[in-house]
């Protein structure tokens, strides 16, 4: 027991003979944190300045215990350890030390012996050793002790030989040894150090066997651009370098870390480091920063360098993404794209699209289980990235993914919306790159198959549309020359829309194979007027590009400069054509004498209304009569106030025929066309929008108000090509809600559902009575033998066909029918929406004209009785916007007071009627409304005005059919409140 309690007893008392700071201090280098490692290495090194002056045996231990500390796996022992290695070797080094015994090859002994892996060791244990020597190398370096004009050439030599010596054994941990000698080369070159450190450096790679690796690819070429005049050894490159042209299969080879098996030919190539790595070897970067976009002539050896193509395309394309280069290989093929993506120049970079890359990121790309479909998705966004950093890469970015490397139909493939995503960011200088080449592939898709072609077509379409939109949506300061891009997909549109293109070489130009099928040319039609409905909401393109296309039209059906015109068209429709050509032309000479906003109107309807002629239109041709009517009564300089209110009548027809068109395009140019035109409009003209408000939402509604017109139009245009369409979808049920309605809301569509199955099941009902007359006896459930056929003669069996026939016919009847009644409500609520989108203009524009008075009662009334809540929210919306505008001075001038007063008790009997609780609110807003110009027009007339609510009071106390609401007395009681104050005041 005594010997192992003086034992114990001994290890109590050892802590007294350690210096306690000096292990916090070795602790604390090992720390994760950055700052605690600094600051330990820190308060380590200043205890052994100069002017500190250690002894012998304090250096020695510390530098054995920094050795050792390097061979230590502990948390970041390495890293801490090798920054104040670094520093106390420069402190206590730096400077020849008197009767000192620590010398430079005593430090070089500290280190070999320390970092020195015995046999005996775990093989985890000899990897951290080899990597303490690693670190130890590094140190001894970057202290630069070596490379004192004293110090010993032959340690530099030997550090050399441990090195390299552990790159070779180790190939594992041969890039960190590479990377250790490239970083010295740097060293010494900013030391202005003598050349023959570099020399022998590149001796002991060759000796070693280590010239054509990429490490040693990395550090020839330092030394070459460091120390030029350095001795090279000799048989190793061509002309003594590695990127000389006439090394590019060689420089492949070692770039890919090809095995022995692929070089025994080439002879001196070493083994493979045998470990893969998922990080990109440092030589790739000194390569790819020597590498310009062209051909480099050396002035000495007068041979060239590979340029950055050459270079690309026999190291990278035909080496990495060779077909039959590994996974691996391909991987880091992938780093190098996005490395040079990120960080080479703008030209370097637009040369990365080659062939076997864009093939091995499409097929990446396309399924999701691919071992490289993550880094395919990195890459294709790091284009993206590159396109939205500098938008003038885009060209490259398209041409590269679908010109001759990529596919037409890149996007598709992939399942992504990469060159989507592309062509909205690029720059006017890229799109007329671009443009040109999506006109080219849609001329010439690369495929023979018509529907491949069709499919390619449409997808390039959506990319010119797309362009369309997102120059539309730029700001106004938009560059110069976005008109003549946008003019040129138009153009491009038009081109393969309204013409079939024959002998197209004959005009400078191919001609479309395989040719285009009618679905796509009325495709892209149809583009045109999405393009169209983009760019008039844009007031900068809203006049002058439609007036492009319909003149491009006519000029090219003219000089069929496209190949022949396919829209047939006879001498009266080309002349009504001609007629409003000449009217456009007049415009232009109108347009100088002022009214702009009514002209360019103008220009845009007369434009939208010939693009229509050229789409078939039948309708269209009677717009051009009306149109120039209009023209010649609004813009003649004697006008008489019945011919302009005639003119104007006659536009608010014309406009809305285009606003009945379900597409946004035709609203959109409606809106614009009565926005100029709206402080024209006359009684009749409002009465025309009024009385579509006033009809049914049912086909008896639609018959009255297009007098039963053939429907045909109408299905051809929705027939349209939806993708990417402006064709507008109206909820039937409506989108909006009123407050505190919600369950009334759940209620009435549950109504609704139980009416409408209630009705399914009658008419089933009935189907099945008259199916049952008509067979008869002779069901095939009915029981008894005078069910059978056998008992029935021809004669029978006819009249029982016959009787079958009708009762089938008439079910047919009967659900066509009911599918018309559905149509027919979803138009007329699509035409009301219309109608109050126009309106809504009008009141924002004219609220201060007494006219705009007579839209009171049909707005209430269209919130009242609407079937549609969406279409009672919009009309109460409108009306709300109504009487918050008309305040002070914008108040209507009175000129009668009579039928303002019957208009107010008009509102007063509207407010009797029960309906949703926005009717109450409107009514009650109406009602002030006229009390405010009749007061405004005298205050005397107050007196009759309580007069018209108090009756209106007394109807909701004795009359059982007045369902007024208390709101509306407690809005005219809070109007009497303030009123009251203003006119005592």
């Amino acid at each position: 027991m005594a010997p192992h309690q003086a034992g114990n007893k001994k290890r109590r008392r050892e802590p007294s003979n350690v210096d306690t700071k000096l292990v916090e201090i070795y602790e604390d280098l090992a720390n994760e944190k950055d700052e605690i490692r600094l600051k330990a290495a820190q308060a380590l090194v200043s205890q052994f300045t100069p002017d500190v002056n250690p002894t012998d045996e304090q250096i020695k231990k510390v530098l054995e215990r920094l050795f050792r500390g390097l061979c230590s796996s502990r948390k970041a022992a390495r890293i801490g350890f090798s920054i104040a290695l670094t520093e106390v070797l420069t402190q206590v080094l730096s400077e020849p030390r008197e009767s000192s015994e620590i010398d430079i090859p005593r430090v070089v002994r500290f280190w070999e012996a320390q970092s020195n892996a015995a046999g005996g060791e775990s093989g985890q244990e000899q990897r951290d050793h080899h990597f303490g020597r690693l670190f130890g190398a590094e140190a001894i370096i970057k202290s630069s002790i070596l490379f004192k004009p004293k110090a010993p050439f032959s340690e530099w030599t030997k550090l050399l030989e441990l090195v390299f010596d552990l790159a070779k054994k180790k190939p594992w941990i041969r890039e960190e040894c590479g990377w250790i000698i490239y970083r010295c080369v740097y060293e010494l070159s900013a030391q202005k150090a003598d050349a023959k450190y570099v020399e022998t450096a590149l001796e002991h790679l060759c000796s070693n066997e280590l010239a054509r690796t990429p490490e040693g690819v990395a550090i020839w070429l330092a030394a070459k651009d460091l120390f030029p005049k350095v001795q090279f050894p000799t048989k190793v490159w061509k002309h003594d370098d590695p990127l000389d042209a006439k090394e590019r299969n060689q420089l492949a080879k070692v770039m890919k870390d090809s095995s022995v098996s692929e070089a025994e030919n080439q002879g001196g190539n070493p083994k493979s480091s045998g470990v893969w790595s998922s990080k990109l070897h440092f030589a790739w970067d000194a390569v790819l920063s020597r590498l310009g976009d062209s051909p480099a002539k050396d002035s000495k050896s007068k041979t060239s360098r590979l340029s950055f193509v050459d270079f690309w395309t026999e190291v990278v394309d035909n080496g990495l993404f060779a077909a039959s280069s590994s996974e691996e290989r391909k991987y880091w093929g992938f780093l190098l794209l996005i490395k040079v993506l990120n960080e080479s120049p703008l030209l370097l970079a637009s040369f990365v699209f080659t062939k076997n890359l864009v093939r091995c990121l499409t097929n990446q790309l396309a399924v999701e289980d691919r071992y490289l479909h993550r880094m395919a998705v990195k890459a294709a966004k790091t284009i993206q990235a590159r396109v939205s950093k500098e938008p003038e890469f885009a060209a490259a970015a398209i041409n590269g993914l679908m010109g001759s490397a990529g596919a037409v139909n890149f996007d598709q493939v992939t399942k992504t919306k990469t060159v989507e995503k592309i062509v909205v960011e690029a720059d006017l200088d890229s799109l007329k790159q671009i443009v040109p080449l999506f006109e080219k592939l849609i001329t010439r898709p690369g495929t023979d198959d018509s529907k491949a072609a069709a499919s390619s077509r449409q997808f390039l379409a959506g990319l010119l549309l797309s362009i369309v939109r997102a120059q539309a949506s730029a700001s106004d300061e938009a560059e110069e020359g976005a008109q003549a891009v946008l003019e040129h997909i138009l153009f491009t549109f038009v081109r393969f829309a309204y013409f079939m293109e024959k002998d197209g070489e004959s005009r400078g130009q191919a001609s479309a194979e395989p040719a285009l099928t009618q679905q796509t040319q009325e495709l892209f039609r149809n583009r045109i007027n999405s393009c169209l409905n983009s760019l008039i909401a844009n007031q900068k393109y809203a006049t002058d590009l439609p007036y492009a296309v319909v003149r491009k039209i006519r000029d090219a059906a003219k000089s069929e400069e496209y190949g022949p015109f396919i829209i047939a068209m006879d001498d009266t429709l080309q002349d009504s054509v001609k007629s409003a050509f000449k009217s456009l032309k007049k415009l232009s000479s109108t347009e100088k004498k002022g009214d702009t906003a009514g002209v360019d109107a103008f220009k845009l309807l007369y434009s939208m209304t010939i693009l229509q002629v050229y789409n078939g239109d039948a309708d269209a041709v009677s717009m051009l009569e009306e149109l120039d009517f209009c023209f010649s009564k609004i813009f003649t300089d004697k006008k008489s106030k019945e011919e302009t209110a005639d003119a104007s009548d006659a536009l608010v027809e014309i406009l809305l025929s285009f606003a009945s068109k379900p597409f946004q395009l035709f609203r959109r140019m409606s809106e614009q066309v009565f926005g100029a035109f709206a402080d024209k409009i006359s009684e009749n003209g409002l009465d025309s929008l009024v009385s579509i408000l006033e009809a049914k939402e049912s086909l008896a509604g639609q018959q009255e108000m297009f007098e039963q017109q053939d429907d045909e139009g109408d299905e051809e245009m929705m027939d349209a090509d939806e993708e990417d369409s402006d064709v507008e979808v109206i909820d039937a049920e409506g989108s909006g809600s009123n407050e505190g309605d919600e369950e009334d809301e759940d209620e009435d569509e549950e109504e609704s559902s139980d009416e409408e199955a209630d009705g399914d099941d009658d008419e089933e009902a009935i189907f099945e009575a008259k199916l049952a007359e008509a067979l008869g006896a002779h069901r095939a459930d009915s029981e008894g033998p005078e069910g059978s056929d056998d008992d029935m003669n021809d004669d029978e069996m006819e009249q029982v066909d016959q009787q079958l026939a009708k009762v089938f016919q008439a079910r047919r009847e009967a659900l066509h029918q009911k599918k018309d009644k559905k149509d027919a409500k979803e138009n007329m609520v699509n035409f009301k929406n219309r109608v109050l989108d126009l309106l809504e203009i009008y009141v924002k524009k004219c609220h201060s004209k007494l006219l705009a008075l007579d839209l009171l009662l049909p707005l209430l009334r269209l919130t009242r009785k609407s079937t549609v809540k969406q279409i009672s929210n919009k009309a109460n919306s409108v009306l709300r916007d109504y009487t918050r505008l008309c305040k002070g001075s914008a108040l209507p001038k009175l000129e009668s007071e009579e039928p303002v007063w019957e208009l107010l008790k008009s509102i007063h009997q509207e407010a009797h009627n029960s309906g949703p609780p926005s009717h109450a609110s409107a009514c009650s807003q109406a009602s002030l409304l006229v009390v405010k110009v009749l007061v405004a027009h005298d205050k005397d007339t107050i007196s009759g005005i309580v007069d018209v609510y108090a009756d209106t009071r007394k109807q909701q106390f004795i009359s059982k059919k007045c369902h007024v609401q208390p709101s509306f007395f407690t809005e005219w009681n809070n109007w009497c409140v303030s009123a009251s104050k203003q006119m005592k005041n």
